[in-house]
């Protein structure tokens, strides 16, 4: 249903005139502001200390590996290992989770939630972005402003899963948690995220391999080897 002007107001009637809902309103606006409070200090507290400044360089390397950069050139390599020995399962479970994923984060992030960086909120408090690598040209032209949730954070997770639940090792997954959390802290140390933003880029990072593993992956599977036939006669026809 598309909620137009007079639902609107008659959704603001309806709230005011019940006197328990005010109240659980003001409630939850009077935590909210709590919240965004304790993200703050907690960001500026680590961010400005000098563990901080000590890590920067090394926080620069590990979080480039939460780059889409980084997975883009694993993507590649795939396809170049997919194209050799005509066993595209892998290239096809990595795709497919990815493109899925990426719709609901982009309108998660971009669309509902539009919450600015740190450096952008809190240039006056001397925050500064220290990644060259946020801006991702056509794909998400706003990855630059807005933070959350983490999709460096998210997407690490949801890749582990994927080759987790492919190469069948726990071993492998324990990894990909234990870097994803230094990556998190990374994001923080580069002024690119508050602390919600990577705590909740590891919930929607397990809501995104729940979904696409527990749910969708098979019919992904099943339309690609469907319509990949057709992709590589049109390939070999131009090569």
């Amino acid at each position: 249903m598309i909620i137009n002007r007079k639902n609107y107001i008659y959704l603001f009637l309806q709230i005011n005139s019940n006197p328990h809902l005010v109240n659980f309103m003001s409630q939850l606006s009077e935590y909210l502001e709590k919240l965004e409070e304790w993200d703050r200090k907690a960001f500026l507290n680590i961010y400005k200390s000098d563990f901080s400044k000590r890590a920067k360089k090394f926080a620069i390397i590990i979080s480039f590996l939460g780059s889409l950069y980084f997975w883009g050139l694993i993507w590649l390599i795939w396809f170049i290992y997919g194209y050799i020995t005509k066993n595209y399962y892998l290239l096809v479970l990595f795709t497919s989770g990815f493109e899925q994923s990426i719709i609901m984060h982009s309108l998660i992030r971009y669309k509902i939630i539009r919450r600015n960086r740190p450096y952008i909120k809190l240039k006056k408090d001397g925050v500064k972005k220290h990644d060259d690598f946020l801006k991702i040209p056509y794909l998400m032209r706003e990855s630059e402003k807005q933070s959350f949730p983490s999709g460096h954070v998210a997407f690490f997770l949801l890749f582990g899963t994927i080759f987790t639940f492919h190469f069948q090792s726990w071993i492998l997954l324990t990894i990909f948690i234990i870097l994803d959390i230094v990556i998190a802290i990374s994001r923080l140390i580069l002024g690119v995220h508050f602390p919600i933003d990577v705590i909740f880029g590891f919930i929607f990072g397990i809501l995104y391999s729940l979904l696409y593993l527990g749910v969708t992956y098979i019919y992904w599977i099943k339309f690609y080897y469907w319509i990949g036939p057709i992709f590589s006669e049109i390939f070999h026809f131009w090569l």
